[in-house]
């Protein structure tokens, strides 16, 4: 190696050798990585929070940048491709190109620009975060990193709620900035429950199982008090999903989590299960009643244009125009991703996206089997699908936490990969 660096030195003119290249790719690889373990801290504990004078310093989208910038010096260095996540990834990266698009035939072009901007960092957060974590050891840390970074939403949720601090509807918890919405903050922590539950069950140190045993407990406690009835249904998902999948699995753990789990329901408020009672009463739901006004929206701009929607970001505008009187003047997202898309972007884009996260699904369901990262790819599977069954209810097409889901599983497929063709080398 020195010798032919040497001589690549020499015939270079001063050029470095091939030894001082492969240190700048492998120092480039760690720094893609840190930053990736920095975004997902920095996006659930959010200092800022805390302490205002960080919010100007914008640590988040430099972690993020510095993560994009790191992959790709490395993939230069090194001499390799930036993976995308193969033939099957290509419907997303499709539909994200459809928010550009649409400034041709947008309603509203300032929204559609905001909307383009924020496609583009989702796009960097999927194929940037899929190259920092190219190996298991990557993918564990960085499940762990966001499962403890997120007690500083879970405790400051569960604090809220404790000292009455202007509790949504006089009962419901929230926390700050991104959390400041109910929903979402139980959202974000449904991401990464499964993230913990892995921590709790495959840690050897007492403390070390006490520490996620802790963080299972708050982000539970939290999606009980902020009263989301999709939170609750999709945290519950997402602990079965995890836990009763998988070959020789503990009993012991399981057991252990479930029993935390049903204390936990048992201690829930009286408040949460009125509010969970009333699932069966959606007739009577004024936010239900704002739901339907928002499809019927919907209903109006598929038939004037189901191919191209109103425009990326152009949902809330496009009220005055399609909205019923009986509407008023309340304005509703669609609160559900595959709605907010059909009616943003048009029947082509759901369609992309749909394809997209079927196949995503269909293979990390199956590297979930894999012996070498099976059990962090079940942890990501469990907390995507809780995450989808929010966004069914919801609706945040462009979502950090989403993107990151899905760069997690892309990860996870292309580790199990590796390992098959390993194994098959041989044979061939």
């Amino acid at each position: 190696m020195s010798g032919a660096g040497g001589d690549a030195a020499a015939l270079g003119g001063g050029l470095p050798g091939l030894e001082a290249v492969g240190r700048a790719a492998g120092r480039w690889d760690r720094v893609a990585y840190g930053a990736a373990l920095a975004f997902v801290a920095l996006l659930y504990a959010n200092p800022m929070y805390w302490f205002p004078w960080f919010e100007p310093l914008r640590l988040g989208f430099v972690s993020m940048g510095l993560c994009g910038v790191a992959v790709l010096a490395h993939r230069i260095t090194a001499g390799e491709r930036v993976r995308t996540g193969g033939a099957w990834s290509a419907p997303l990266l499709l539909y994200l190109a459809l928010f550009p698009l649409s400034l041709l035939w947008t309603i509203h072009v300032p929204l559609t620009r905001a909307a383009m901007i924020e496609a583009f960092k989702m796009a960097v957060v999927f194929v940037a975060m899929q190259n920092a974590l190219d190996g298991r050891a990557r993918l564990r840390g960085f499940l762990l990193v966001a499962a403890v970074a997120s007690l500083g939403p879970a405790l400051g949720g569960v604090w809220v709620w404790v000292t009455g601090d202007h509790l949504i509807e006089g009962y419901r918890t929230h926390w700050r900035g991104l959390y400041g919405d109910a929903n979402r903050l139980a959202m974000s922590l449904v991401a990464v429950l499964p993230a913990a539950l892995y921590g709790l069950l495959t840690a050897r140190r007492g403390r070390v199982r006490l520490l996620f045993a802790g963080v299972v407990a708050a982000q539970l406690a939290a999606i009980v008090l902020t009263h989301s009835r999709s939170g609750a249904v999709a945290a519950a998902l997402a602990v079965l999903l995890y836990l009763f999948r998988g070959r020789g699995a503990a009993v012991r753990g399981p057991v252990a989590v479930v029993a935390l789990a049903g204390g936990l329901v048992l201690l829930a408020p009286q408040s949460f299960w009125a509010r969970s009672a009333s699932i069966s009463q959606y007739a009577d739901d004024a936010s239900v009643e704002g739901r339907r006004h928002a499809w019927l929206v919907l209903d109006g701009i598929v038939a004037e244009r189901p191919l191209t929607g109103v425009g990326a970001g152009a949902f809330l505008p496009a009220w005055g125009r399609y909205a019923p009187l009986e509407a008023g003047g309340h304005r509703y997202v669609a609160h559900n991703v595959p709605l907010e898309i059909l009616g943003e972007l048009g029947i082509p884009a759901l369609i992309l996206f749909a394809t997209f996260v079927l196949a995503l699904m269909v293979r990390l369901w199956r590297a979930g089997a894999d012996p070498l990262v099976g059990p962090e790819a079940r942890a990501v599977f469990a907390g995507l699908a809780g995450y989808l069954v929010c966004e069914l209810v919801n609706g945040y097409s462009l979502s950090w936490f989403l993107y990151f889901l899905f760069a997690c599983a892309a990860a996870a497929i292309h580790v199990a990969a590796l390992r098959r063709r390993s194994q098959a080398e041989p044979e061939a």
